[in-house]
């Protein structure tokens, strides 16, 4: 769903760009790096986002949204599910699309789970440009050309991108190439606004971006963070957080021995979080099993999943 209408286009050119994938390829470090700021978590594991994002970047006659999708994959319980129609409606609803591989990856041979992205973006009938990220990982440039011609082949691309979102390499050329290619409009949100996404989300985010970095094995897909509440007093602001996981053992390794992996989490967590709101943050973690959130339909919805 679109923001509000403040303004007439007059010249202004605005739309949404569905920044999609599979897991791990890049797309929020790709997002952040366009937008000029941390709207979304990033994290060596895959499946990180999982609901779209959007991050706003306002040029002096442009307004580009930038939506992170969930990688896309072949679903195998509720939650995957819901991810891949969140990424399908943002495909279709969005002005313009980028669709990013692994140089690395598709350097050895366009692999399945590239081939069904890209069968999603040109059944979507939204006009896509194609991104080899990660070129900075390649042990020499010549190693892109097979990639480039194996991305060729999949589908009617507006223009096939090298680049690096870590590094920021043709990331201004790719920035340069979308603003063209945004259809007349308004500012969609006020000069400012870096992304829509509620606080409160926000800030479960960041604490599951920190939890994501500590955990290890299977736990990280198992954990889920939910704010309680956010209470603003005179000289701190109190949050307090909810960790979800699904079994015991999970919570034991949350937690940690002592109590050292949750305060860790929370204190790599409270940084983000006094950034973000600009105030001291006291922050209060729980870990609590909730078996089988995953395929949870009314968990997830109260997650706004």
């Amino acid at each position: 769903m679109r923001g509000p209408d403040l303004n007439g286009s007059n010249g202004h050119r605005s739309g949404f760009i569905a920044v999609v994938g599979r897991p791990n390829v890049g797309k929020s470090t790709l997002v952040n790096r366009l937008v000029g700021e941390k709207v979304s978590i990033t994290s060596p594991r895959p499946q990180t986002t999982r609901s779209p994002i959007r991050g706003v970047r306002n040029g002096k006659s442009y307004q580009a949204i930038f939506v992170d999708t969930p990688g896309s994959q072949k679903p195998r319980d509720t939650l995957r599910a819901r991810m891949q129609e969140q990424v399908v409606d943002s495909l279709a609803e969005s002005d313009l699309v980028l669709f990013l591989l692994d140089a690395a990856q598709a350097a050895e041979g366009i692999g399945t789970g590239d081939r069904y992205v890209a069968r999603l973006v040109a059944n979507s009938g939204t006009p896509a440009m194609a991104c080899l990220n990660k070129v900075d990982l390649l042990e020499k440039p010549t190693r892109a050309l097979p990639a480039i011609q194996g991305i060729s082949e999949l589908g009617d691309w507006r223009e096939v991108f090298q680049i690096s979102a870590s590094e920021g390499t043709n990331v201004d050329a790719l920035m340069d190439a979308v603003v063209p290619m945004l259809p007349p409009g308004p500012k969609y949100f006020p000069e400012g606004t870096v992304t829509d996404y509620p606080e409160s989300l926000i800030l479960a985010e960041y604490i599951r971006e920190k939890a994501l970095n500590e955990l290890r094995e299977e736990v990280p897909h198992a954990v889920m963070v939910e704010v309680d509440e956010v209470e603003r007093k005179e000289n701190v602001t109190v949050v307090y957080a909810i960790i979800h996981v699904e079994r015991g053992t999970q919570r034991m390794i949350v937690l940690g021995k002592g109590g050292k992996t949750i305060k860790k989490i929370g204190t790599d967590a409270r940084r983000d979080v006094e950034r973000l709101l600009g105030t001291k943050i006291y922050l209060d973690l729980k870990v609590k099993v909730s078996p089988g959130w995953r395929s949870d339909k009314k968990f997830l919805e109260r997650l706004g999943l």
